[in-house]
């Protein structure tokens, strides 16, 4: 009776074996989207190759799968902000899912959707979920002020 007590106790309290394993999990998955942002922002694409799946899913309205698409289009923003940051404000995780709160931050030195280079500075906000499975990201969607970013750009 006594065991039994203690590990309801423990659990709890956060201290079952089950419940450090979820946190560890919760902590490794959002290291892996920070990762994953650093990559972005340094442009080092092949990076994916371990932390992408390669059947990638990505609800961006527009957006084929695949990790060799994402590589393309984190290329085509870095050609247009050569100096792209994405500082995060907020990450959250639970179970398989990672939510990340950021800035998009970089100044427009290349063509982007059509639209010439202009020098301007962006600074808009996004929101991103996750998805993870095995260690590497799998499917993600994303509610980003595009307004914002385009209104900055075209001054």
């Amino acid at each position: 009776m006594i065991g039994i007590v203690g590990a309801l106790r423990a659990r709890l309290n956060g201290n079952s074996n089950s419940s450090s394993g979820m946190r560890s999990n919760i902590e490794e998955n959002k290291a892996l989207v920070r990762h994953f942002f650093a990559a972005i922002e340094a442009a080092d694409f092949q990076v994916f190759d371990q932390i992408v799946g390669e059947d990638y899913v990505d609800h961006l309205a527009g957006q084929s799968p695949g990790r060799e698409t994402l590589k393309q289009y984190f290329g085509g923003l870095h050609a247009a902000f050569s100096d792209l940051k994405l500082p995060i404000s907020e990450i959250v995780a639970e179970g398989d899912k990672v939510a990340v709160l950021n800035a998009v931050r970089g100044t427009h030195k290349g063509d982007l959707a059509g639209l010439k280079a202009t020098g301007r500075r962006v600074d808009a906000m996004a929101f991103q979920l996750y998805r993870i499975r095995n260690g590497q990201l799998t499917e993600h969607w994303e509610v980003a002020d595009f307004a914002t970013l385009l209104r900055q750009i075209q001054g």
